[in-house]
Protein backbone atom coordinates (compact mmCIF):
# COMPACT_ATOMS: atom_id res chain seq x y z
CA UNK A 1 0.00 0.00 0.00
CA UNK A 2 1.12 3.72 -1.17
CA UNK A 3 0.26 6.63 0.81
CA UNK A 4 0.29 9.80 -1.22
CA UNK A 5 -0.68 13.06 0.86
CA UNK A 6 -1.92 16.28 -1.35
CA UNK A 7 -0.56 18.83 1.54
CA UNK A 8 -2.18 22.09 0.23
CA UNK A 9 -0.43 24.49 2.25
CA UNK A 10 -1.72 25.82 5.91
CA UNK A 11 -3.28 23.08 6.86
CA UNK A 12 -1.44 20.58 9.31
CA UNK A 13 0.54 19.38 6.80
CA UNK A 14 4.16 18.75 8.62
CA UNK A 15 2.20 17.31 11.43
CA UNK A 16 0.12 15.02 9.22
CA UNK A 17 3.86 14.02 7.52
CA UNK A 18 5.34 13.97 11.01
CA UNK A 19 2.83 11.53 11.92
CA UNK A 20 2.51 9.46 8.58
CA UNK A 21 6.73 8.70 8.43
CA UNK A 22 5.93 6.58 11.68
CA UNK A 23 4.25 3.80 9.82
CA UNK A 24 6.67 3.40 6.93
CA UNK A 25 10.81 2.62 6.82
CA UNK A 26 12.83 5.89 6.32
CA UNK A 27 14.15 4.13 2.80
CA UNK A 28 9.82 4.22 1.94
CA UNK A 29 10.09 8.08 2.35
CA UNK A 30 10.14 9.98 -0.91
CA UNK A 31 12.12 13.23 0.05
CA UNK A 32 10.82 15.38 -2.02
CA UNK A 33 8.17 18.00 -0.44
CA UNK A 34 7.90 20.15 -3.68
CA UNK A 35 7.09 19.55 -7.07
CA UNK A 36 10.93 20.72 -8.29
CA UNK A 37 12.05 17.97 -5.76
CA UNK A 38 9.73 15.54 -6.96
CA UNK A 39 10.49 16.31 -10.75
CA UNK A 40 14.46 15.29 -10.04
CA UNK A 41 14.20 11.95 -8.59
CA UNK A 42 14.91 9.49 -11.35
CA UNK A 43 11.87 6.99 -11.78
CA UNK A 44 13.53 3.90 -10.33
CA UNK A 45 13.71 5.69 -7.13
CA UNK A 46 10.15 6.74 -7.21
CA UNK A 47 8.92 3.13 -7.64
CA UNK A 48 10.90 2.72 -4.45
CA UNK A 49 8.71 5.12 -2.29
CA UNK A 50 5.71 4.23 -0.94
CA UNK A 51 4.73 7.44 1.29
CA UNK A 52 4.28 10.86 -0.66
CA UNK A 53 4.04 14.00 1.35
CA UNK A 54 4.23 17.38 -0.25
CA UNK A 55 3.15 20.33 -1.75
CA UNK A 56 3.26 18.09 -5.52
CA UNK A 57 1.20 18.21 -8.42
CA UNK A 58 -1.60 15.26 -8.00
CA UNK A 59 -1.11 14.86 -11.66
CA UNK A 60 2.88 14.13 -11.36
CA UNK A 61 1.60 11.75 -7.96
CA UNK A 62 -1.21 10.04 -9.97
CA UNK A 63 1.77 8.12 -12.02
CA UNK A 64 3.02 6.46 -8.97
CA UNK A 65 1.48 3.24 -10.27
CA UNK A 66 0.29 0.47 -7.43
CA UNK A 67 -2.35 0.17 -4.63
CA UNK A 68 -2.42 3.33 -2.85
CA UNK A 69 -4.68 5.98 -0.44
CA UNK A 70 -4.97 9.13 -2.12
CA UNK A 71 -6.29 11.85 0.40
CA UNK A 72 -6.07 15.70 1.53
CA UNK A 73 -6.73 18.32 4.36
CA UNK A 74 -9.26 21.26 3.98
CA UNK A 75 -8.87 24.50 6.24
CA UNK A 76 -11.60 27.19 6.44
CA UNK A 77 -10.67 28.80 3.17
CA UNK A 78 -10.55 32.58 5.13
CA UNK A 79 -8.27 31.50 7.86
CA UNK A 80 -5.63 29.26 5.88
CA UNK A 81 -5.22 32.62 4.03
CA UNK A 82 -4.49 34.56 6.39
CA UNK A 83 -2.70 32.18 8.13
CA UNK A 84 -0.07 31.87 5.08
CA UNK A 85 0.52 35.48 4.72
CA UNK A 86 1.46 35.91 8.65
CA UNK A 87 3.56 32.45 7.38
CA UNK A 88 5.24 33.74 5.10
CA UNK A 89 6.29 36.96 6.93
CA UNK A 90 7.19 35.32 9.65
CA UNK A 91 9.56 32.77 7.37
CA UNK A 92 11.13 36.39 5.45
CA UNK A 93 11.94 37.82 8.92
CA UNK A 94 14.86 34.75 9.83
CA UNK A 95 16.19 35.40 6.52
CA UNK A 96 19.15 38.27 5.94
CA UNK A 97 18.28 40.62 2.88
CA UNK A 98 20.69 39.00 0.19
CA UNK A 99 18.78 35.84 1.25
CA UNK A 100 15.31 37.15 0.58
CA UNK A 101 15.89 38.99 -2.51
CA UNK A 102 16.21 35.63 -4.64
CA UNK A 103 13.63 35.03 -7.23
CA UNK A 104 12.17 31.52 -5.47
CA UNK A 105 11.39 33.58 -2.54
CA UNK A 106 9.82 36.25 -3.80
CA UNK A 107 6.62 35.56 -1.93
CA UNK A 108 8.25 35.65 1.10
CA UNK A 109 9.88 38.89 0.17
CA UNK A 110 6.75 40.63 -1.07
CA UNK A 111 4.79 39.78 2.66
CA UNK A 112 7.16 41.26 4.06
CA UNK A 113 8.33 44.32 2.43
CA UNK A 114 4.50 45.23 0.51
CA UNK A 115 1.63 46.63 2.85
CA UNK A 116 -1.33 44.14 3.21
CA UNK A 117 -3.17 46.23 0.54
CA UNK A 118 -0.40 46.21 -2.13
CA UNK A 119 0.29 42.26 -1.24
CA UNK A 120 -3.28 41.30 -1.65
CA UNK A 121 -4.47 43.21 -4.07
CA UNK A 122 -2.41 45.27 -7.25
CA UNK A 123 1.17 45.59 -5.78
CA UNK A 124 4.12 44.25 -7.69
CA UNK A 125 5.86 43.55 -11.02
CA UNK A 126 3.09 41.77 -12.95
CA UNK A 127 5.01 38.27 -12.49
CA UNK A 128 5.21 38.66 -9.19
CA UNK A 129 1.11 39.70 -9.19
CA UNK A 130 0.58 35.96 -11.75
CA UNK A 131 2.78 33.89 -8.75
CA UNK A 132 0.80 35.51 -5.70
CA UNK A 133 -2.41 34.80 -7.41
CA UNK A 134 -1.49 31.59 -8.12
CA UNK A 135 -0.49 30.38 -4.31
CA UNK A 136 -3.28 32.49 -3.09
CA UNK A 137 -6.71 33.49 -5.31
CA UNK A 138 -9.08 30.31 -4.27
CA UNK A 139 -6.31 27.79 -4.46
CA UNK A 140 -8.88 24.40 -3.27
CA UNK A 141 -11.08 25.41 -6.71
CA UNK A 142 -7.84 25.58 -9.16
CA UNK A 143 -5.31 23.01 -7.75
CA UNK A 144 -8.46 20.07 -7.50
CA UNK A 145 -9.59 21.60 -10.96
CA UNK A 146 -6.71 20.77 -12.67
CA UNK A 147 -4.15 18.85 -9.91
CA UNK A 148 -1.00 21.47 -10.54
CA UNK A 149 -0.06 23.83 -7.87
CA UNK A 150 0.38 26.41 -11.26
CA UNK A 151 -2.98 26.04 -12.45
CA UNK A 152 -4.37 29.24 -11.72
CA UNK A 153 -1.87 30.82 -14.45
CA UNK A 154 -3.93 28.57 -17.40
CA UNK A 155 -7.03 28.56 -15.86
CA UNK A 156 -9.10 32.13 -14.95
CA UNK A 157 -12.48 31.63 -13.78
CA UNK A 158 -14.81 33.72 -15.76
CA UNK A 159 -12.47 34.10 -19.00
CA UNK A 160 -11.16 30.55 -19.87
CA UNK A 161 -13.25 28.39 -17.53
CA UNK A 162 -16.67 29.20 -16.19
CA UNK A 163 -16.73 29.36 -12.50
CA UNK A 164 -19.76 26.23 -11.91
CA UNK A 165 -17.37 24.64 -14.86
CA UNK A 166 -14.12 25.22 -12.45
CA UNK A 167 -16.45 24.03 -9.41
CA UNK A 168 -17.22 21.04 -11.05
CA UNK A 169 -14.20 19.38 -11.89
CA UNK A 170 -12.73 20.18 -8.73
CA UNK A 171 -15.27 18.80 -7.00
CA UNK A 172 -15.70 15.73 -9.72
CA UNK A 173 -11.82 15.40 -8.62
CA UNK A 174 -12.05 15.77 -4.75
CA UNK A 175 -14.76 12.57 -4.81
CA UNK A 176 -12.06 10.88 -6.98
CA UNK A 177 -9.99 10.96 -3.09
CA UNK A 178 -9.79 7.96 -0.79
CA UNK A 179 -10.14 10.55 2.04
CA UNK A 180 -10.71 14.28 2.46
CA UNK A 181 -10.46 15.89 5.88
CA UNK A 182 -10.83 18.94 7.67
CA UNK A 183 -8.45 20.15 10.08
CA UNK A 184 -10.41 20.90 12.29
CA UNK A 185 -11.63 16.68 12.77
CA UNK A 186 -7.73 15.12 12.38
CA UNK A 187 -9.04 12.28 15.04
CA UNK A 188 -10.84 10.81 11.80
CA UNK A 189 -7.31 10.74 9.91
CA UNK A 190 -5.60 9.25 12.13
CA UNK A 191 -8.29 6.59 12.55
CA UNK A 192 -8.30 6.10 8.56
CA UNK A 193 -4.10 6.06 8.61
CA UNK A 194 -4.31 3.41 10.81
CA UNK A 195 -6.74 1.05 9.45
CA UNK A 196 -5.00 1.83 6.50
CA UNK A 197 -1.30 1.44 7.27
CA UNK A 198 -1.68 0.12 10.89
CA UNK A 199 -1.41 -3.92 9.97
CA UNK A 200 1.20 -3.66 7.38
CA UNK A 201 4.91 -3.73 7.92
CA UNK A 202 6.56 -1.63 9.98
CA UNK A 203 2.80 -0.23 10.63
CA UNK A 204 2.36 -1.52 13.88
CA UNK A 205 4.70 0.67 15.28
CA UNK A 206 2.81 3.48 14.27
CA UNK A 207 0.22 2.34 15.35
CA UNK A 208 1.76 1.85 18.91
CA UNK A 209 3.19 5.57 18.30
CA UNK A 210 -0.46 6.90 17.66
CA UNK A 211 -1.35 5.87 21.49
CA UNK A 212 0.67 7.79 23.12
CA UNK A 213 1.50 10.84 20.57
CA UNK A 214 -1.81 11.20 18.46
CA UNK A 215 -2.02 13.41 15.78
CA UNK A 216 -3.62 16.24 17.45
CA UNK A 217 -0.67 16.53 19.97
CA UNK A 218 1.55 17.36 16.82
CA UNK A 219 1.55 21.07 16.42
CA UNK A 220 4.65 21.93 13.98
CA UNK A 221 4.74 25.27 12.21
CA UNK A 222 1.52 26.51 13.79
CA UNK A 223 1.11 30.38 14.08
CA UNK A 224 0.31 32.08 17.53
CA UNK A 225 -2.83 33.76 17.50
CA UNK A 226 -6.44 33.13 16.21
CA UNK A 227 -8.41 34.24 13.32
CA UNK A 228 -9.96 37.40 15.23
CA UNK A 229 -6.53 38.61 16.31
CA UNK A 230 -4.58 38.32 13.46
CA UNK A 231 -7.25 40.37 11.59
CA UNK A 232 -6.92 42.47 14.34
CA UNK A 233 -3.05 42.32 13.13
CA UNK A 234 -3.44 43.02 9.60
CA UNK A 235 -5.38 46.43 10.51
CA UNK A 236 -2.57 47.28 12.68
CA UNK A 237 -0.24 46.76 9.61
CA UNK A 238 -2.15 49.18 7.71
CA UNK A 239 -4.69 46.79 6.03
CA UNK A 240 -7.52 48.85 4.65
CA UNK A 241 -11.41 47.74 3.70
CA UNK A 242 -9.87 46.71 0.00
CA UNK A 243 -7.70 44.12 1.66
CA UNK A 244 -10.46 42.63 3.03
CA UNK A 245 -12.78 42.28 0.45
CA UNK A 246 -9.92 41.06 -1.59
CA UNK A 247 -9.84 38.54 0.99
CA UNK A 248 -13.31 37.66 0.51
CA UNK A 249 -13.08 37.58 -3.17
CA UNK A 250 -9.85 35.28 -3.11
CA UNK A 251 -11.89 32.86 -0.95
CA UNK A 252 -15.21 33.07 -2.30
CA UNK A 253 -15.06 29.60 -4.95
CA UNK A 254 -13.44 28.08 -1.97
CA UNK A 255 -16.05 28.56 0.33
CA UNK A 256 -18.23 26.70 -1.91
CA UNK A 257 -15.70 23.88 -1.91
CA UNK A 258 -15.45 23.98 1.77
CA UNK A 259 -18.94 23.73 2.70
CA UNK A 260 -19.70 20.99 0.21
CA UNK A 261 -16.51 19.24 1.75
CA UNK A 262 -17.38 19.73 5.50
CA UNK A 263 -20.91 18.58 4.91
CA UNK A 264 -19.99 15.38 3.32
CA UNK A 265 -17.77 14.50 6.56
CA UNK A 266 -20.57 15.50 8.67
CA UNK A 267 -22.86 12.86 6.89
CA UNK A 268 -20.23 10.43 7.76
Amino acid sequence: MKVKFLHIPKTAGTSVRRFLSRFFLSRHVCPAVNNEQFRALPPERLRSYRLFAGHIDWTSLDRIEGECFTFSILRQPRERLVSFYFFLRAEASKLDPVALATPERRGLHAAIMLSPDAFFCDGGSPELRRHLDSVLDNFYSYYFAEGSYDARRRLKAGLTISEAELLARAGHNLDRLDGLYSIDELVLLEKDIVEVCGRRGIGWRGTLHARFSPLRDLKLNTNAGSYASRLDELKSLGATNRTFDRIEEMTRLDDVIWKRATARLRQG
